[in-house]
């Protein structure tokens, strides 16, 4: 059976998604009895108790289907933000909106533009949706190049991606770098703003994209509570979109995208100010610790603004594998020069850098 000729040729580039290694998967190859998974930018810390407690109360209902229009959550985002609800979209976590957006607005001919290395989502719904996509270096402290991205715009250009805080390095667009840079944008192009990592932004001088957003201008900002509200597993973000893209967008989404339980653990858990504080400072000290420890170590790294380190290694698949034996996952990638380490809870933390000390101290 030749099962090419069933499949859309455009695919054939594409590479599948691999997640991190699981706990499970490294019991066998790990020396020791207690796992660290640092590999998923994920929380150390449990969902919210609120969070808790409404997904429990939603466990006698999941014989019906969830509200296709996140119509309650949506609503709590529109009072939070004070961004019309009409100009909100919930997805299965925003790399779900990442994709619709493509799907929504790419065709063939079209061109997506971003930096590299970042989330592999943008290169992947871009293949998809059969568009063409070009690639920039990040700047030389893992940031996104917005003038050289401004710079590349052609005709062609239909959507340019920026992440901030970037993963997998962590670098940080301005609120100057990001005003400059959509002043006096082409109409033809579509800014999509990954914020998915911007609780955790303790600088002042970070990009704020809200600011930016007016409802009119080609501009969506997207968010998560995968990160720092501690709800992976469930899968849910949201975005904020001009009326008119959203409405394009449902067009394309999947009825129930955004399950019952998710819907009520992100409702309970927005607007806990106090707890981010809290999460944000514990990951503040914990990103420290590590940066002293490469420091000591002379391994050079990027200064981060997220819940995760990306260290440059001399020989990085051999490292991840000596840090495997040791209990410590983290991610790899493919010819890269580095591994992305994440930052756990303070006792993670520890063994992390117990881990590094013990290969090259």
């Amino acid at each position: 059976m030749q099962w090419d000729k069933f499949f859309r040729s455009n695919l054939e580039p594409v590479e599948a998604y691999v997640p991190g290694l699981r706990e499970e998967q490294i019991k066998e190859i790990a020396q020791v009895d207690t796992i660290y998974k640092l590999s998923s930018n994920e929380s150390p810390f449990p969902p919210f108790p609120t969070a808790i407690a409404a997904m429990a109360d939603q466990l006698v209902r999941l014989n019906e289907y969830p509200d296709g229009s996140s119509y309650e959550l949506t609503l709590l985002l529109s009072h939070h933000y004070g961004i019309a609800q009409q100009q909100i979209i919930c997805g299965n976590g925003s790399n779900e909106l990442i994709d619709q957006i493509a799907q929504t607005c790419l065709e063939p001919g079209d061109e997506a533009l971003y930096c590299w290395p970042s989330f592999v989502v943008y290169r992947s719904s871009t293949q998809i949706a059969g568009a063409d996509r070009r690639e920039l270096p990040l700047r030389q402290d893992g940031s996104y190049d917005l003038a050289a991205l401004k710079a590349a715009i052609t005709d062609r250009t239909k959507i340019i991606y920026i992440c901030s805080p970037n993963n997998p390095t962590g670098g940080l667009v301005t609120q100057a770098e990001l005003a400059d840079f959509l002043s006096d944008l082409p109409d033809h192009l579509l800014v999509v703003f990954d914020a998915a990592y911007e609780e955790f932004v303790d600088d002042d001088y970070a990009a704020r994209p809200l600011d930016f957003y007016d409802g009119v201008r080609p501009f969506v900002v997207l968010r998560t509570f995968s990160k720092m509200y501690s709800l992976a597993g469930i899968r849910v973000g949201y975005g904020f979109a001009p009326e008119p893209l959203v409405e394009q967008v449902n067009k394309v989404r999947a009825p129930f995208n955004v399950n019952s339980i998710a819907q009520a653990a992100a409702r309970a858990s927005l607007g806990d100010e106090k707890e981010l504080t809290r999460r944000r400072a514990l990951n503040t000290a914990g990103r420290e610790r590590l940066y002293d420890c490469f420091d000591q170590l002379n391994l050079p790294y990027f200064k981060s603004h997220g819940n995760f380190i990306w260290v440059t290694l001399p020989d990085a698949m051999s490292t991840f594998d000596q840090l495997l034996a040791r209990g410590i996952i983290v991610r790899s990638f493919d010819g890269a020069p580095g591994l992305r380490v994440g930052v756990g809870d303070e006792l993670a933390v520890s063994k992390t850098i117990q881990a590094f000390e013990e290969l090259f101290g």
